[in-house]
């Protein structure tokens, strides 16, 4: 028996990224979109992470985001090569360790589940709006899903982590627009530093929920952006920032 069913269904383009002044961009037909992360960022409620960083003292946050982000990132490093049947190195520092054993932790738990992986580390877009990298899509507990993988360093409530749920939404919508499927559920596989597990899953009308939530973000993202190019040329520096 295979241990990752892997099924390349579908043909998927790659895409040029860019990060920029103002946010990470994929190019698309020439056209530089944004990507789903930078919507997200640029329309969410940071006061509760600007009140945890004054808490705790903004060089303490930045450590604490830090690791947590290198550690994420060998993580996902585990599971993308072991999905695309890529060679693993040996990791160098702890941190690597610590986030290969959470990689492996996450396979072992939750792919006896998963019964079809179309891709790993997928490239999509929603034509003229905007561009992203879904860890995965396939097929989770008999349903078509994307799917993602995140790292914590505490357990969390379903409340808190609605912005996980619009992203896989963001991922559906393009993913049903460019290759035609219908997409209706959306997969978080999370693993913490101390080796605990959840899933959270959103599918159906809760989905679709999440799909209108996020094409509201877009809305005000757009919005934000083209009230910027608008504005006054009084009010534009020569170095193209806003006058205080």
């Amino acid at each position: 028996m295979q241990l990752i069913p892997i099924r390349k269904k579908y043909v998927y383009e790659r895409l040029k990224r860019e990060d920029r002044e103002d946010g990470r961009v994929y190019i698309v037909d020439t056209a530089p979109l944004p990507s789903v992360t930078n919507v997200l960022s640029d329309t969410k409620d940071k006061s509760h992470l600007d009140a945890w960083a004054a808490r705790v003292g903004e060089a303490e946050a930045d450590r604490i985001k830090n690791e947590a982000a290198t550690v994420g990132t060998h993580m996902h490093n585990v599971v993308e090569r072991l999905l695309l049947n890529r060679d693993l190195p040996a990791p160098r520092t702890w941190l690597a360790v610590k986030g290969y054993r959470m990689g492996y932790q996450l396979i072992e738990h939750f792919f006896p589940s998963v019964q079809e992986v179309w891709g790993a580390e997928i490239p999509l877009y929603y034509p003229k709006r905007y561009a992203g990298t879904s860890d995965c899509v396939g097929v989770y507990k008999n349903n078509e899903s994307i799917i993602d993988f995140k790292q914590t360093n505490k357990m969390k409530r379903r409340e808190w982590i609605e912005d996980y749920f619009v992203q896989l939404a963001a991922y559906a919508a393009a993913h049903n627009e460019v290759h035609g499927t219908k997409i209706r559920q959306g997969v978080i596989m999370m693993v913490a530093q101390d080796g605990q597990v959840q899933e959270f899953t959103t599918c159906g009308r809760e989905f679709d929920g999440y799909i209108d939530k996020w094409w509201r973000r877009v809305d005000a993202f757009e919005k934000a952006k083209k009230a910027l190019v608008d504005q006054p040329p009084e009010l534009i520096t020569a170095k193209g920032g806003e006058t205080p």
